[in-house]
């Protein structure tokens, strides 16, 4: 089997980069796949000595870029184009459209649940009706949970026979490796005491201001506690206004963007998941890999699914709550234990080597109705 991942970039630290790269890795050295990857342009953030062969496009507008891919389609006969995001998916189409007939598989995948909040306007429906179109004319479509799934259809009115569910996975030994790495002096110090631990960017969808507000209440319960948000963005100075203003900001640890958060994770006591919305949130599979008990607002998204009673979650936006149940794993020792024996026994649902199993068999029955 031949494929082509077409994704915009291979930035080394973006989680659609560590999907695609993963996913390939298992293809090839289990199914023995023969994989390539396309990117609209090189970046110089993008991943090091990657182990496939690259193709650049390098064309303006999506037409052009239409056009390289059904390019590369002709000179190598790949069996499976699968696309990654809505920009790219757009380009498929477009490319399978100018192809015409051939033997090849087009799929696109989703891994965001936000399309429907985008685009509820009326004065969208000219656009969700091209994207329906454009959707459809695919082979096939791969979102990463029912949630994404259901706001396709919800956004675009598009085929649920169209879609495939097919959720997130990680290289779990990959990151219990990482975990082993030292911290530094400091950060020892930091984290000798029990910390609560988040991943993300600091943008309004991850929720990060109803976390820090929890804490403040955490913090009068368990005054030696902490708390981490490692991640950047542009709410990072507000975010840490915010910890000024209730005066927690000598307990709460805000590094930026760190290159090995699990390392962290190993030496936190809790993983908080206060995101709005999301696809799946795989920073939250990533932290039951290290045996983190997750506290997640009951949001938008599939991390719902993933977790199922693996994790607590609380309501949408409501950090009295949050704050209550941290509390409470914090200080019951045997429900603690729980959580945590819970999340490292549903992140074997989402290993890297299943979920690429799911992904080859879809390919195969794709190839198949071709």
């Amino acid at each position: 089997m031949k494929i082509l991942f077409y994704l915009h970039n291979l930035w080394e630290i973006s989680a659609t980069t560590r999907l695609a790269v993963d996913l390939a890795t298992v293809l090839k050295d289990k199914y023995s796949a023969d994989i390539e990857f396309a990117v609209n342009k090189i970046n110089q953030d993008d991943i090091k000595n990657l182990p496939f062969k690259r193709h650049v496009l390098n064309r303006k507008g999506e037409f052009g870029k239409a056009r390289a891919i059904r390019e590369l389609v002709e000179q190598n006969n790949y069996d499976v184009v699968m696309s990654y995001m809505l920009t790219q998916n757009i380009i498929l189409s477009i490319a399978k459209w100018m192809a015409g007939q051939n033997s090849t598989v087009y799929i696109g995948s989703v891994h965001n649940s936000d399309n429907f909040m985008k685009n509820s306007s009326v004065l969208k429906l000219p656009y969700r009706y091209l994207m329906k179109k454009l959707y459809e004319n695919l082979d096939g479509i791969i979102v990463v949970s029912k949630a994404v799934e259901e706001d396709v259809h919800r956004a675009y009115l598009v085929n649920k026979n169209k879609m495939k569910v097919i959720y997130n996975y990680i290289d779990i030994e990959k990151i219990r490796r990482l975990t082993l790495e030292p911290l530094s002096e400091k950060e020892t110090e930091f984290f000798s005491r029990p910390v609560v631990i988040n991943v993300g960017r600091m943008e309004t969808q991850k929720g990060q201001e109803y976390l820090i507000r929890a804490f403040r209440l955490i913090k009068d319960e368990i005054p030696e506690a902490g708390l981490a948000i490692l991640g950047d963005g542009s709410l990072k100075n507000k975010l840490e206004e915010l910890a000024r203003s209730l005066d927690i900001q000598s307990d709460v640890y805000m590094p930026g963007y760190v290159e090995n958060p699990f390392k962290y994770m190993k030496h936190s006591k809790i993983f908080a998941f206060p995101s709005l919305w999301e696809g799946v949130g795989n920073v939250v599979l990533e932290a039951q890999a290290v045996g983190l008990p997750v506290v997640a607002f009951n949001s938008q998204g599939g991390h719902v699914d993933v977790l199922k009673d693996s994790g607590i979650l609380v309501p949408e936006r409501d950090h009295i709550k949050m704050a209550e149940e941290i509390i409470s794993l914090l200080k019951d020792k045997s429900r603690w234990q729980n959580y945590s024996n819970l999340s490292l026994d549903n992140i074997k649902n989402y290993s890297v080597e299943r979920k690429a199993e799911e992904y080859y068999r879809y390919f195969m029955q794709k190839m198949e109705e071709k």
